[in-house]
């Protein structure tokens, strides 16, 4: 996958009124915050949006952040649609230097292999998760 599929998956929470002014920190052990990363990961958040709103379920007596596999699959799947999408770019870079020239570039005949591959394992991994949710 790229490189992006390294990074935080994080989603932002949405600000009723723009950026909030107030900050608060929080003191971890190690081991707690591997945790909070962890089911920050697994719930699509950045680490301070899951903590905020696990913080605001706690002190609200709402649920908190779903940190189900489910999740984590479904967040993984996204991911995969947007790299998807960006195959699909590349592809239609192809067609127009194929309008221009009247040849294919070298890539393409990869770049087709490698999306229809990509597509079908979403495919799968989409109806795998369709079928566990309630």
């Amino acid at each position: 996958m790229s490189e992006e599929a390294g990074r935080s998956t994080g989603r932002h929470r949405s600000h009723a009124t723009g950026a909030r002014p107030r900050r608060v920190t929080v003191r971890l052990h190690d081991a707690e915050y591997v945790q909070l990363e962890r089911a920050a990961a697994m719930s699509g958040l950045a680490l301070a949006s899951y903590v905020g709103e696990a913080a605001l379920a706690a002190a609200t007596g709402t649920a908190p952040p779903s940190t189900s596999p489910l999740r984590e699959a479904l967040v993984e799947l996204m991911q995969s649609r947007t790299q998807l999408r960006r195959l699909a770019v590349n592809v239609n870079q192809a067609a127009v230097i194929v309008n221009t020239t009247g040849e294919p570039p070298v890539w393409l005949e990869q770049a087709l292999a490698l999306t229809t591959r990509a597509v079908e394992q979403v495919d799968v991994a989409a109806a795998l998760v369709s079928r566990r949710l309630p």
